[in-house]
């Protein structure tokens, strides 16, 4: 009787975890649909934002700002967007894979990587590598926030590449392909990569005439991609969590259906064993009296 309550007791704690990971999932499944119907709107307005800045980037007036070509210094910034919350199969760690990766072919080439990173899993786990410079930390960020979040990261961005500070900006992200695949990426932001196609075609061979001065307009075009860019990787990123979480729970959840199923055949045979002896004992109880 002892080891038929030890496996009641499991399976009651099985249902109560398989209640949580259904409510998880279904709750996953309702943030992914909503998110993502926005996914296609931010893909658009980067692309905009990137044609512009192509643009800009490919006259003779903008050609030597530093925002174009690689700077000189020996630091190099990662924008790194994570998750708050777990439970999200391998959101966080194909992340951070691709992040180390870029870390390991920076520290060859004897660059320092300094890091912003967006989400809690993310904070903890940059803030214990101690060959990295943690320049910033934001949680709780909404799954289609204010562009307004992204101001201190955009003031740090302009300020590093304008000062000579930082040579390049990458941006780390999970790419929303599907609501059954996604995949960790790594985006140049800066310097602007005029080599890599995009689906419309730019023609920077046109000659443009800067009002009120070539400075003030890349500043503005600056602005706005990296505002694109960055509200492109978050949006993403969320409907990529959502995804993977709801993919994650929906195994979990029927991983303890079919562990039920195996405690409640564990549960009969055991009681059926139990049963067998009793009436064993009794049969040879009544054979013994009738000797």
């Amino acid at each position: 009787m002892a080891q038929t309550q030890v496996i009641k007791r499991r399976i009651r704690s099985v249902r109560n975890a398989k209640q949580i990971t259904k409510a998880l999932e279904v709750v996953a499944a309702s943030r992914m649909r909503r998110i993502q119907d926005a996914v296609a709107q931010v893909r658009k307005y980067g692309q905009t934002a990137e044609i512009i800045m192509r643009g800009v980037a490919g006259t003779e007036e903008a050609r030597h700002q530093p925002f174009f070509e690689p700077g000189s210094s020996k630091a190099k910034l990662y924008v790194i967007i994570t998750s708050d919350r777990g439970q999200a199969g391998a959101f966080n760690s194909n992340i951070f894979h691709q992040a180390l990766d870029g870390f390991r072919q920076d520290r060859a080439g004897a660059i320092m990587p300094s890091v912003i990173v967006f989400g809690r899993k993310g904070a903890r786990f940059f803030a214990r590598l101690s060959d990295i410079n943690l320049l910033a930390e934001y949680q709780d960020l909404a799954d289609f926030p204010d562009i307004n979040v992204f101001a201190p990261v955009l003031e740090t961005i302009e300020s590093g590449m304008s000062s000579g500070e930082f040579a390049s900006v990458q941006l780390i992200y999970t790419e929303f392909v599907s609501p059954l695949v996604q995949k960790a990426t790594s985006f140049q932001l800066l310097p602007v990569d005029l080599s890599a196609p995009v689906e419309t075609a730019v023609q920077v061979s046109k000659v443009y005439e800067f009002e009120p001065e070539v400075n003030i307009v890349v500043s503005q075009a600056l602005k706005l991609y990296f505002e694109a860019k960055l509200m492109q990787a978050r949006v993403e990123s969320a409907a990529a969590e959502h995804a993977m979480r709801m993919v994650a729970m929906g195994n979990a959840n029927r991983n303890a259906s079919d562990l039920i199923d195996d405690l409640t055949l564990e549960l009969n045979a055991t009681r059926q064993a139990a049963i067998t002896q009793e009436i064993a004992e009794i049969t040879g109880g009544a054979e013994a009296m009738a000797a």
